[in-house]
């Protein structure tokens, strides 16, 4: 009997003293300081910053950020962005920002790239630009980053012809605007069209031959579909022999040997 309680006193001894000893664990972690991070500044977009927008001071900020994390090529400072520049505006945005993303030198240029189109066009690819107009450019709804089919109207023996020659062609940009992320419509002059080089050749030959119309395709559906050549005799559709129901005909005969069924309507 007096084992049993000696045994009761020590595991009530061991308890307690394992949960003092936890109460000063958790006491000194809750009280330590975390290991201070090591920062420094970054240069960082204020506002959106579409392809080809002129950089200005006033649309960047200077932001604390960790110094691990510090992406290749970013700015520490505004200064050194626009380090060697006669006019602020010497600086381009040849790759687009969002708000809070960090200015790296591969999207500015002034540091070995330029805001030029041709870092738009993938390798083996071509871009050409074809006339258009209000109507041929579906009202300005055809923008920057949608897919179109090209369309010739020409005269073939004197008739009207209208064929889809390309189908499922990237837009690269409308006039001067190549900014994919537009959403208002662009009334433009001039579409620039990704091809391939035997495209090119085909689509610069169209535009001699007759008039070229773009059709605006659905992001879902650019898959390639038959489509037959359309002239000016399919316009009326196929015609068709219409004759009454019921009622006796008679059957005339003229003197040339042709002959032809009158219905009589009573």
């Amino acid at each position: 009997m007096q084992r049993s309680y000696l045994s009761l006193i020590g595991g009530i001894v061991m308890a307690i003293a394992a949960i003092a000893l936890m109460t000063v664990y958790v006491r000194g972690v809750l009280n330590s300081s975390p290991a201070p991070i090591p920062m420094t500044t970054a240069v960082v977009a204020k506002t959106e910053l579409p392809f080809g927008t002129p950089l200005t001071p006033d649309l960047l900020q200077v932001v604390a950020w960790p110094r691990a994390s510090v992406p290749q090529g970013a700015f520490a400072s505004t200064d050194e962005l626009f380090k060697g520049t006669k006019n602020p505006n010497d600086r381009i945005v040849i790759a687009a920002m969002v708000p809070g993303e960090p200015v790296l030198r591969s999207k500015v240029s002034g540091f070995g790239s330029r805001p030029t189109m041709s870092a738009r066009v993938p390798d083996g690819m071509r871009a050409v630009s074809i006339h258009i107009d209000d109507v041929s450019g579906v009202s300005g709804f055809i923008l920057p980053g949608d897919h179109v089919d090209v369309m010739l109207t020409r005269r073939i023996n004197n008739v009207l012809n209208t064929d889809v020659i390309f189908q499922s062609i990237t837009v690269l940009g409308i006039d001067q605007l190549a900014d994919q992320r537009a959403d208002k419509p662009v009334v433009g002059h001039t579409a620039t069209v990704e091809v391939t080089p035997e495209q090119a050749e085909k689509l610069i030959l169209a535009q001699q031959a007759g008039t070229l119309s773009l059709t605006l395709r659905n992001q879902d559906t650019l898959d390639h579909v038959a489509i037959a050549n359309v002239s000016e005799k399919d316009l009326a559709g196929p015609r068709r022999e219409r004759r009454a129901e019921g009622g006796p005909s008679v059957r005339v005969r003229y003197g040339s040997g042709a002959a032809v069924n009158t219905t009589i309507n009573q």
